[in-house]
């Protein structure tokens, strides 16, 4: 698992280029499910990083997608605000997410 989020790469950002992918529960929280969903997304969308994690409370359904908005700012402690990806970007990775499954899965 990722224990930091390196934002260094785009320090004068104004729109979302991280996210956070929530596996659901079972072998979609393996190490090597999680790794492959970054590398699978990554692929599709140059640019963008995607921070896979899995220590959450299990849950049904699919993948869940969370933009990071809020960075470190200029000043010590002060978190500066990213502009929203858009909602186009948004169901473009939701479909991404719903054609990635960990070896030994089918897709639905």
């Amino acid at each position: 698992m990722h224990s930091a989020i390196d934002l260094s790469e785009q320090p004068g950002a104004t729109e979302v280029s991280s996210f956070v992918i929530l596996p659901p529960s079972g072998a979609f929280r393996a190490a090597e499910a999680l790794r492959g969903i970054e590398a699978f997304l990554a692929e599709r969308f140059p640019g963008l990083a995607f921070y896979a994690n899995g220590d959450i409370e299990p849950f049904d359904g699919d993948y869940k997608l969370i933009p990071i908005v809020g960075v470190p700012g200029d000043e010590p402690d002060s978190i500066r605000m990213l502009n929203s990806p858009s909602d186009a970007l948004l169901r473009a990775i939701d479909a991404a997410l719903k054609l990635f499954r960990p070896a030994g899965l089918a897709v639905n």
